[in-house]
């Protein structure tokens, strides 16, 4: 009955579409019939109206070879930090020490910017304690950095700056202080991407559905040359997707959302209704809780992964019935763990079915996070991580014959690393403090990039800020899509937006970039 009437509301869509509407009035909520569907060019966009495209200019780039370096005790020797010599191994005549109250004037130094390019930045430095410290460049928080405790000096670099020809004013503000600091150098990059990217012309399931297929074969063709657009949504009510609409004419292409115990049913059925409407893209992660819990966090569960694997053969449990299951762990032959472990998949697996019967491809990202740690499918290491996802591959592909899902790996360790035969993106979460700039995230793209062999797509799969175009193109890092949380990463509690990552002209001009592929963008495209 279900698949019946899915199919009479499609039909309903195809020809029945609403009118073009004369004004889009947001309630907090997504009304499908408020969004213009027709096949003449019309757009997503307010009132009917095309919102002004923004191209994005790039200064040129002038490569040139640059190596210079400030020693501390030179730059820093007007008294404003303490001068030593005690600590071994120093460069020079001594070093300067960062304590904490410092924190108020902070390190600066000029250096001069010979050329506008992408720069590494080396500060030498050793600390008698781990401490956590913050790097900004003209002004503007880069990163938070963390020394662990050394009776020597280290170098610690920090890759790929870009820096606009003629001088650029280096900080470190001593959020815990305790540093000692040698010397500061600036050479031109060193790190420049060096993967010749060879992606897949085909998704790796190889009986994928041939709508799965297409949807590949999109992320493919726009892979770094344009970013594709995503939002999570927190329930059924779109109220998220909605407020993009209403402050910048456009969708994004990609609508995710996370399955868990409590709303599971709820996001299915607005993830299915996302795509029928608008024939957007459907993103979902599964925030598998622990088996016999009700928690996905290593620390407040018993349930041990290494446990619920021990002695199992993955090869005879991926078409093992739940009734062949119940039987060997019964009579011993698996854990009674390991057979909570298929359950669960299985229930996963029908609720994928849905999407499946009504021919709905899915960028499917489970067991996410695994390097962290901080998750229990994680937390008992790389192993049985490993062990884990082939068995939830194979067991989806081969027993539930679910060949309509793009798989994302999101394990954020090279120790973590799954057959390259059972996923097809490679993703990263990139979680950053409202003053940190997004720009590009080009340590974690180049990283990622050398991880896979430059044999996968690279993707943010979450992100509390909106990367930046310019960075992207700057740093040739453009990620095939994005995907940015909700909660106050968009919209404050009272469902207004959120400027507490990044502005409104922020998110208009990401969305009306001629670099951001929305999902107006895609419905031209498909004409």
């Amino acid at each position: 009955m279900a698949v019946i009437m899915a199919l009479l509301l499609l039909l309903t869509i195809l020809f029945l579409r609403p009118a073009p509407a004369t004004q889009y009035v947001p309630d907090g909520f997504l009304d499908y019939d408020r969004i213009t569907l027709g096949n003449n060019g019309d757009s997503l966009a307010v009132d009917e109206l095309e919102p002004d495209r923004y191209a994005v200019d790039v200064p040129s780039i002038d490569e040139s070879k640059v190596a210079s370096a400030r020693e501390a005790e030179m730059v820093f020797h007007n008294g404003s930090f303490p001068i030593c010599a005690e600590r071994p191994g120093f460069r020079g005549t001594g070093y300067v020490t960062l304590n904490k109250r410092n924190t108020d004037s902070a390190m600066s130094l000029e250096m001069n910017v010979p050329a506008t390019q992408h720069y590494d930045i080396t500060i030498c430095m050793a600390s008698d304690r781990k401490v956590t410290n913050r790097l900004r460049i003209n002004g503007s928080p880069v990163t938070d950095f963390t020394l662990n405790p050394y009776d020597h000096f280290v170098r610690v670099t920090f890759y790929g700056i870009f820096l606009a020809e003629g001088s650029a004013e280096i900080t470190i503000d001593a959020v815990d202080g305790g540093l000692d600091i040698d010397y500061f150098e600036m050479t031109s990059e060193s790190t420049v991407l060096d993967v010749d990217f060879s992606i897949a012309e085909s998704p790796c399931d190889p009986d994928a559905t041939a709508s799965t297929r297409e949807m590949y074969k999109f992320l493919r063709e726009n892979w770094n040359k344009q970013i594709i657009t995503g939002q999570y949504a927190s329930d059924g009510s779109n109220r998220e997707l909605a407020l993009i609409y209403e402050m910048t004419g456009q969708l994004p292409l990609i609508r995710f959302s996370a399955l868990g115990d409590t709303d599971t049913l709820e996001q299915v059925e607005a993830a299915m209704d996302w795509h029928l409407y608008t024939g957007g893209f459907v993103g979902l992660m599964w925030h598998w809780n622990a088996p016999g819990s009700d928690t996905v966090y290593a620390e407040e569960t018993d349930f041990s992964l290494m446990t619920a694997l021990r002695g199992a053969d993955i090869n005879s449990l991926v078409n093992l019935s739940l009734d062949e299951a119940q039987q060997m762990a019964d009579s011993g032959e698996i854990t009674q763990e390991c057979l909570l472990l298929l359950r669960d998949i299985d229930n996963m697996a029908s609720q994928l079915n849905k999407f499946a019967n009504m021919d709905i491809p899915v960028l499917w990202r489970p067991l996410h996070e695994a390097g962290g740690g901080w998750y229990w499918w994680g937390a008992d290491g790389a192993t049985a991580y490993v062990q884990l996802w082939k068995l939830l591959y194979r067991r989806m592909t081969e027993y539930h014959a679910l060949h309509n899902l793009i798989w994302l790996w999101n394990g954020q360790s090279a120790s973590y690393i799954v057959p390259a035969d059972t996923y097809d993106i490679a993703s990263v979460d990139v979680y950053l403090s409202p003053d940190m700039q997004y720009g590009s995230r080009y340590e974690q793209f180049v990283s990622l990039a050398r991880i896979t062999k430059g044999k996968k797509m690279l993707a943010l799969s979450e992100c509390s800020s909106l990367p930046d175009i310019e960075m992207l193109l700057l740093d040739k890092t453009i990620w095939s899509f994005f995907g940015l949380w909700y909660g106050d990463y968009i919209m404050q509690s009272d469902g207004t937006f959120s400027d507490r990552y990044y502005s409104s002209s922020d998110l208009y001009n990401l969305y009306n970039s001629d670099r951001a592929l929305s999902l107006n963008d895609f419905r031209l495209s498909m004409q």
